[in-house]
């Protein structure tokens, strides 16, 4: 498999049968088997195919880890929108306690 995977990276190439699902519908607890609203679909994928995204999302996550500022959010672990607004607020509540520029504009809430 590790020869598999090695050959998949230095390619580039996904197999498409790692991308085909198969789904499976299953009825709601409690439901009427009759109406077909009442089933939830459940897709099972290739675990040779999700083994390989596992890789791939673990070496792309240690790259950009070792690769972005410490200001970069979207991919860090532990920090989330609000730690990027609560940064925002520390670096502009300076500005607009000085006077500096015009920040009547900004909108907080619904803007993240």
């Amino acid at each position: 498999m590790t020869q598999l995977y090695n050959e998949c990276l230095r390619t580039g190439h996904f197999p498409v049968k790692w991308k085909i699902a198969k789904v499976l519908m299953i009825v709601k607890l409690g439901r009427e088997c009759s109406d077909p609203s009442m089933y939830r679909p459940m897709s099972f994928l290739n675990t040779e195919g999700k083994i390989l995204e596992k890789l791939l999302i673990k070496r792309i996550t240690h790259h950009l880890q070792n690769n972005c500022t410490e200001n970069q959010i979207g991919i860090t672990p532990h920090k989330s929108r609000e730690d990027m607004a609560m940064e925002f607020m520390q670096f502009i509540e300076p500005h607009i306690e000085r006077g500096g520029g015009n920040y009547s504009s900004l909108r907080y809430s619904g803007s993240l």
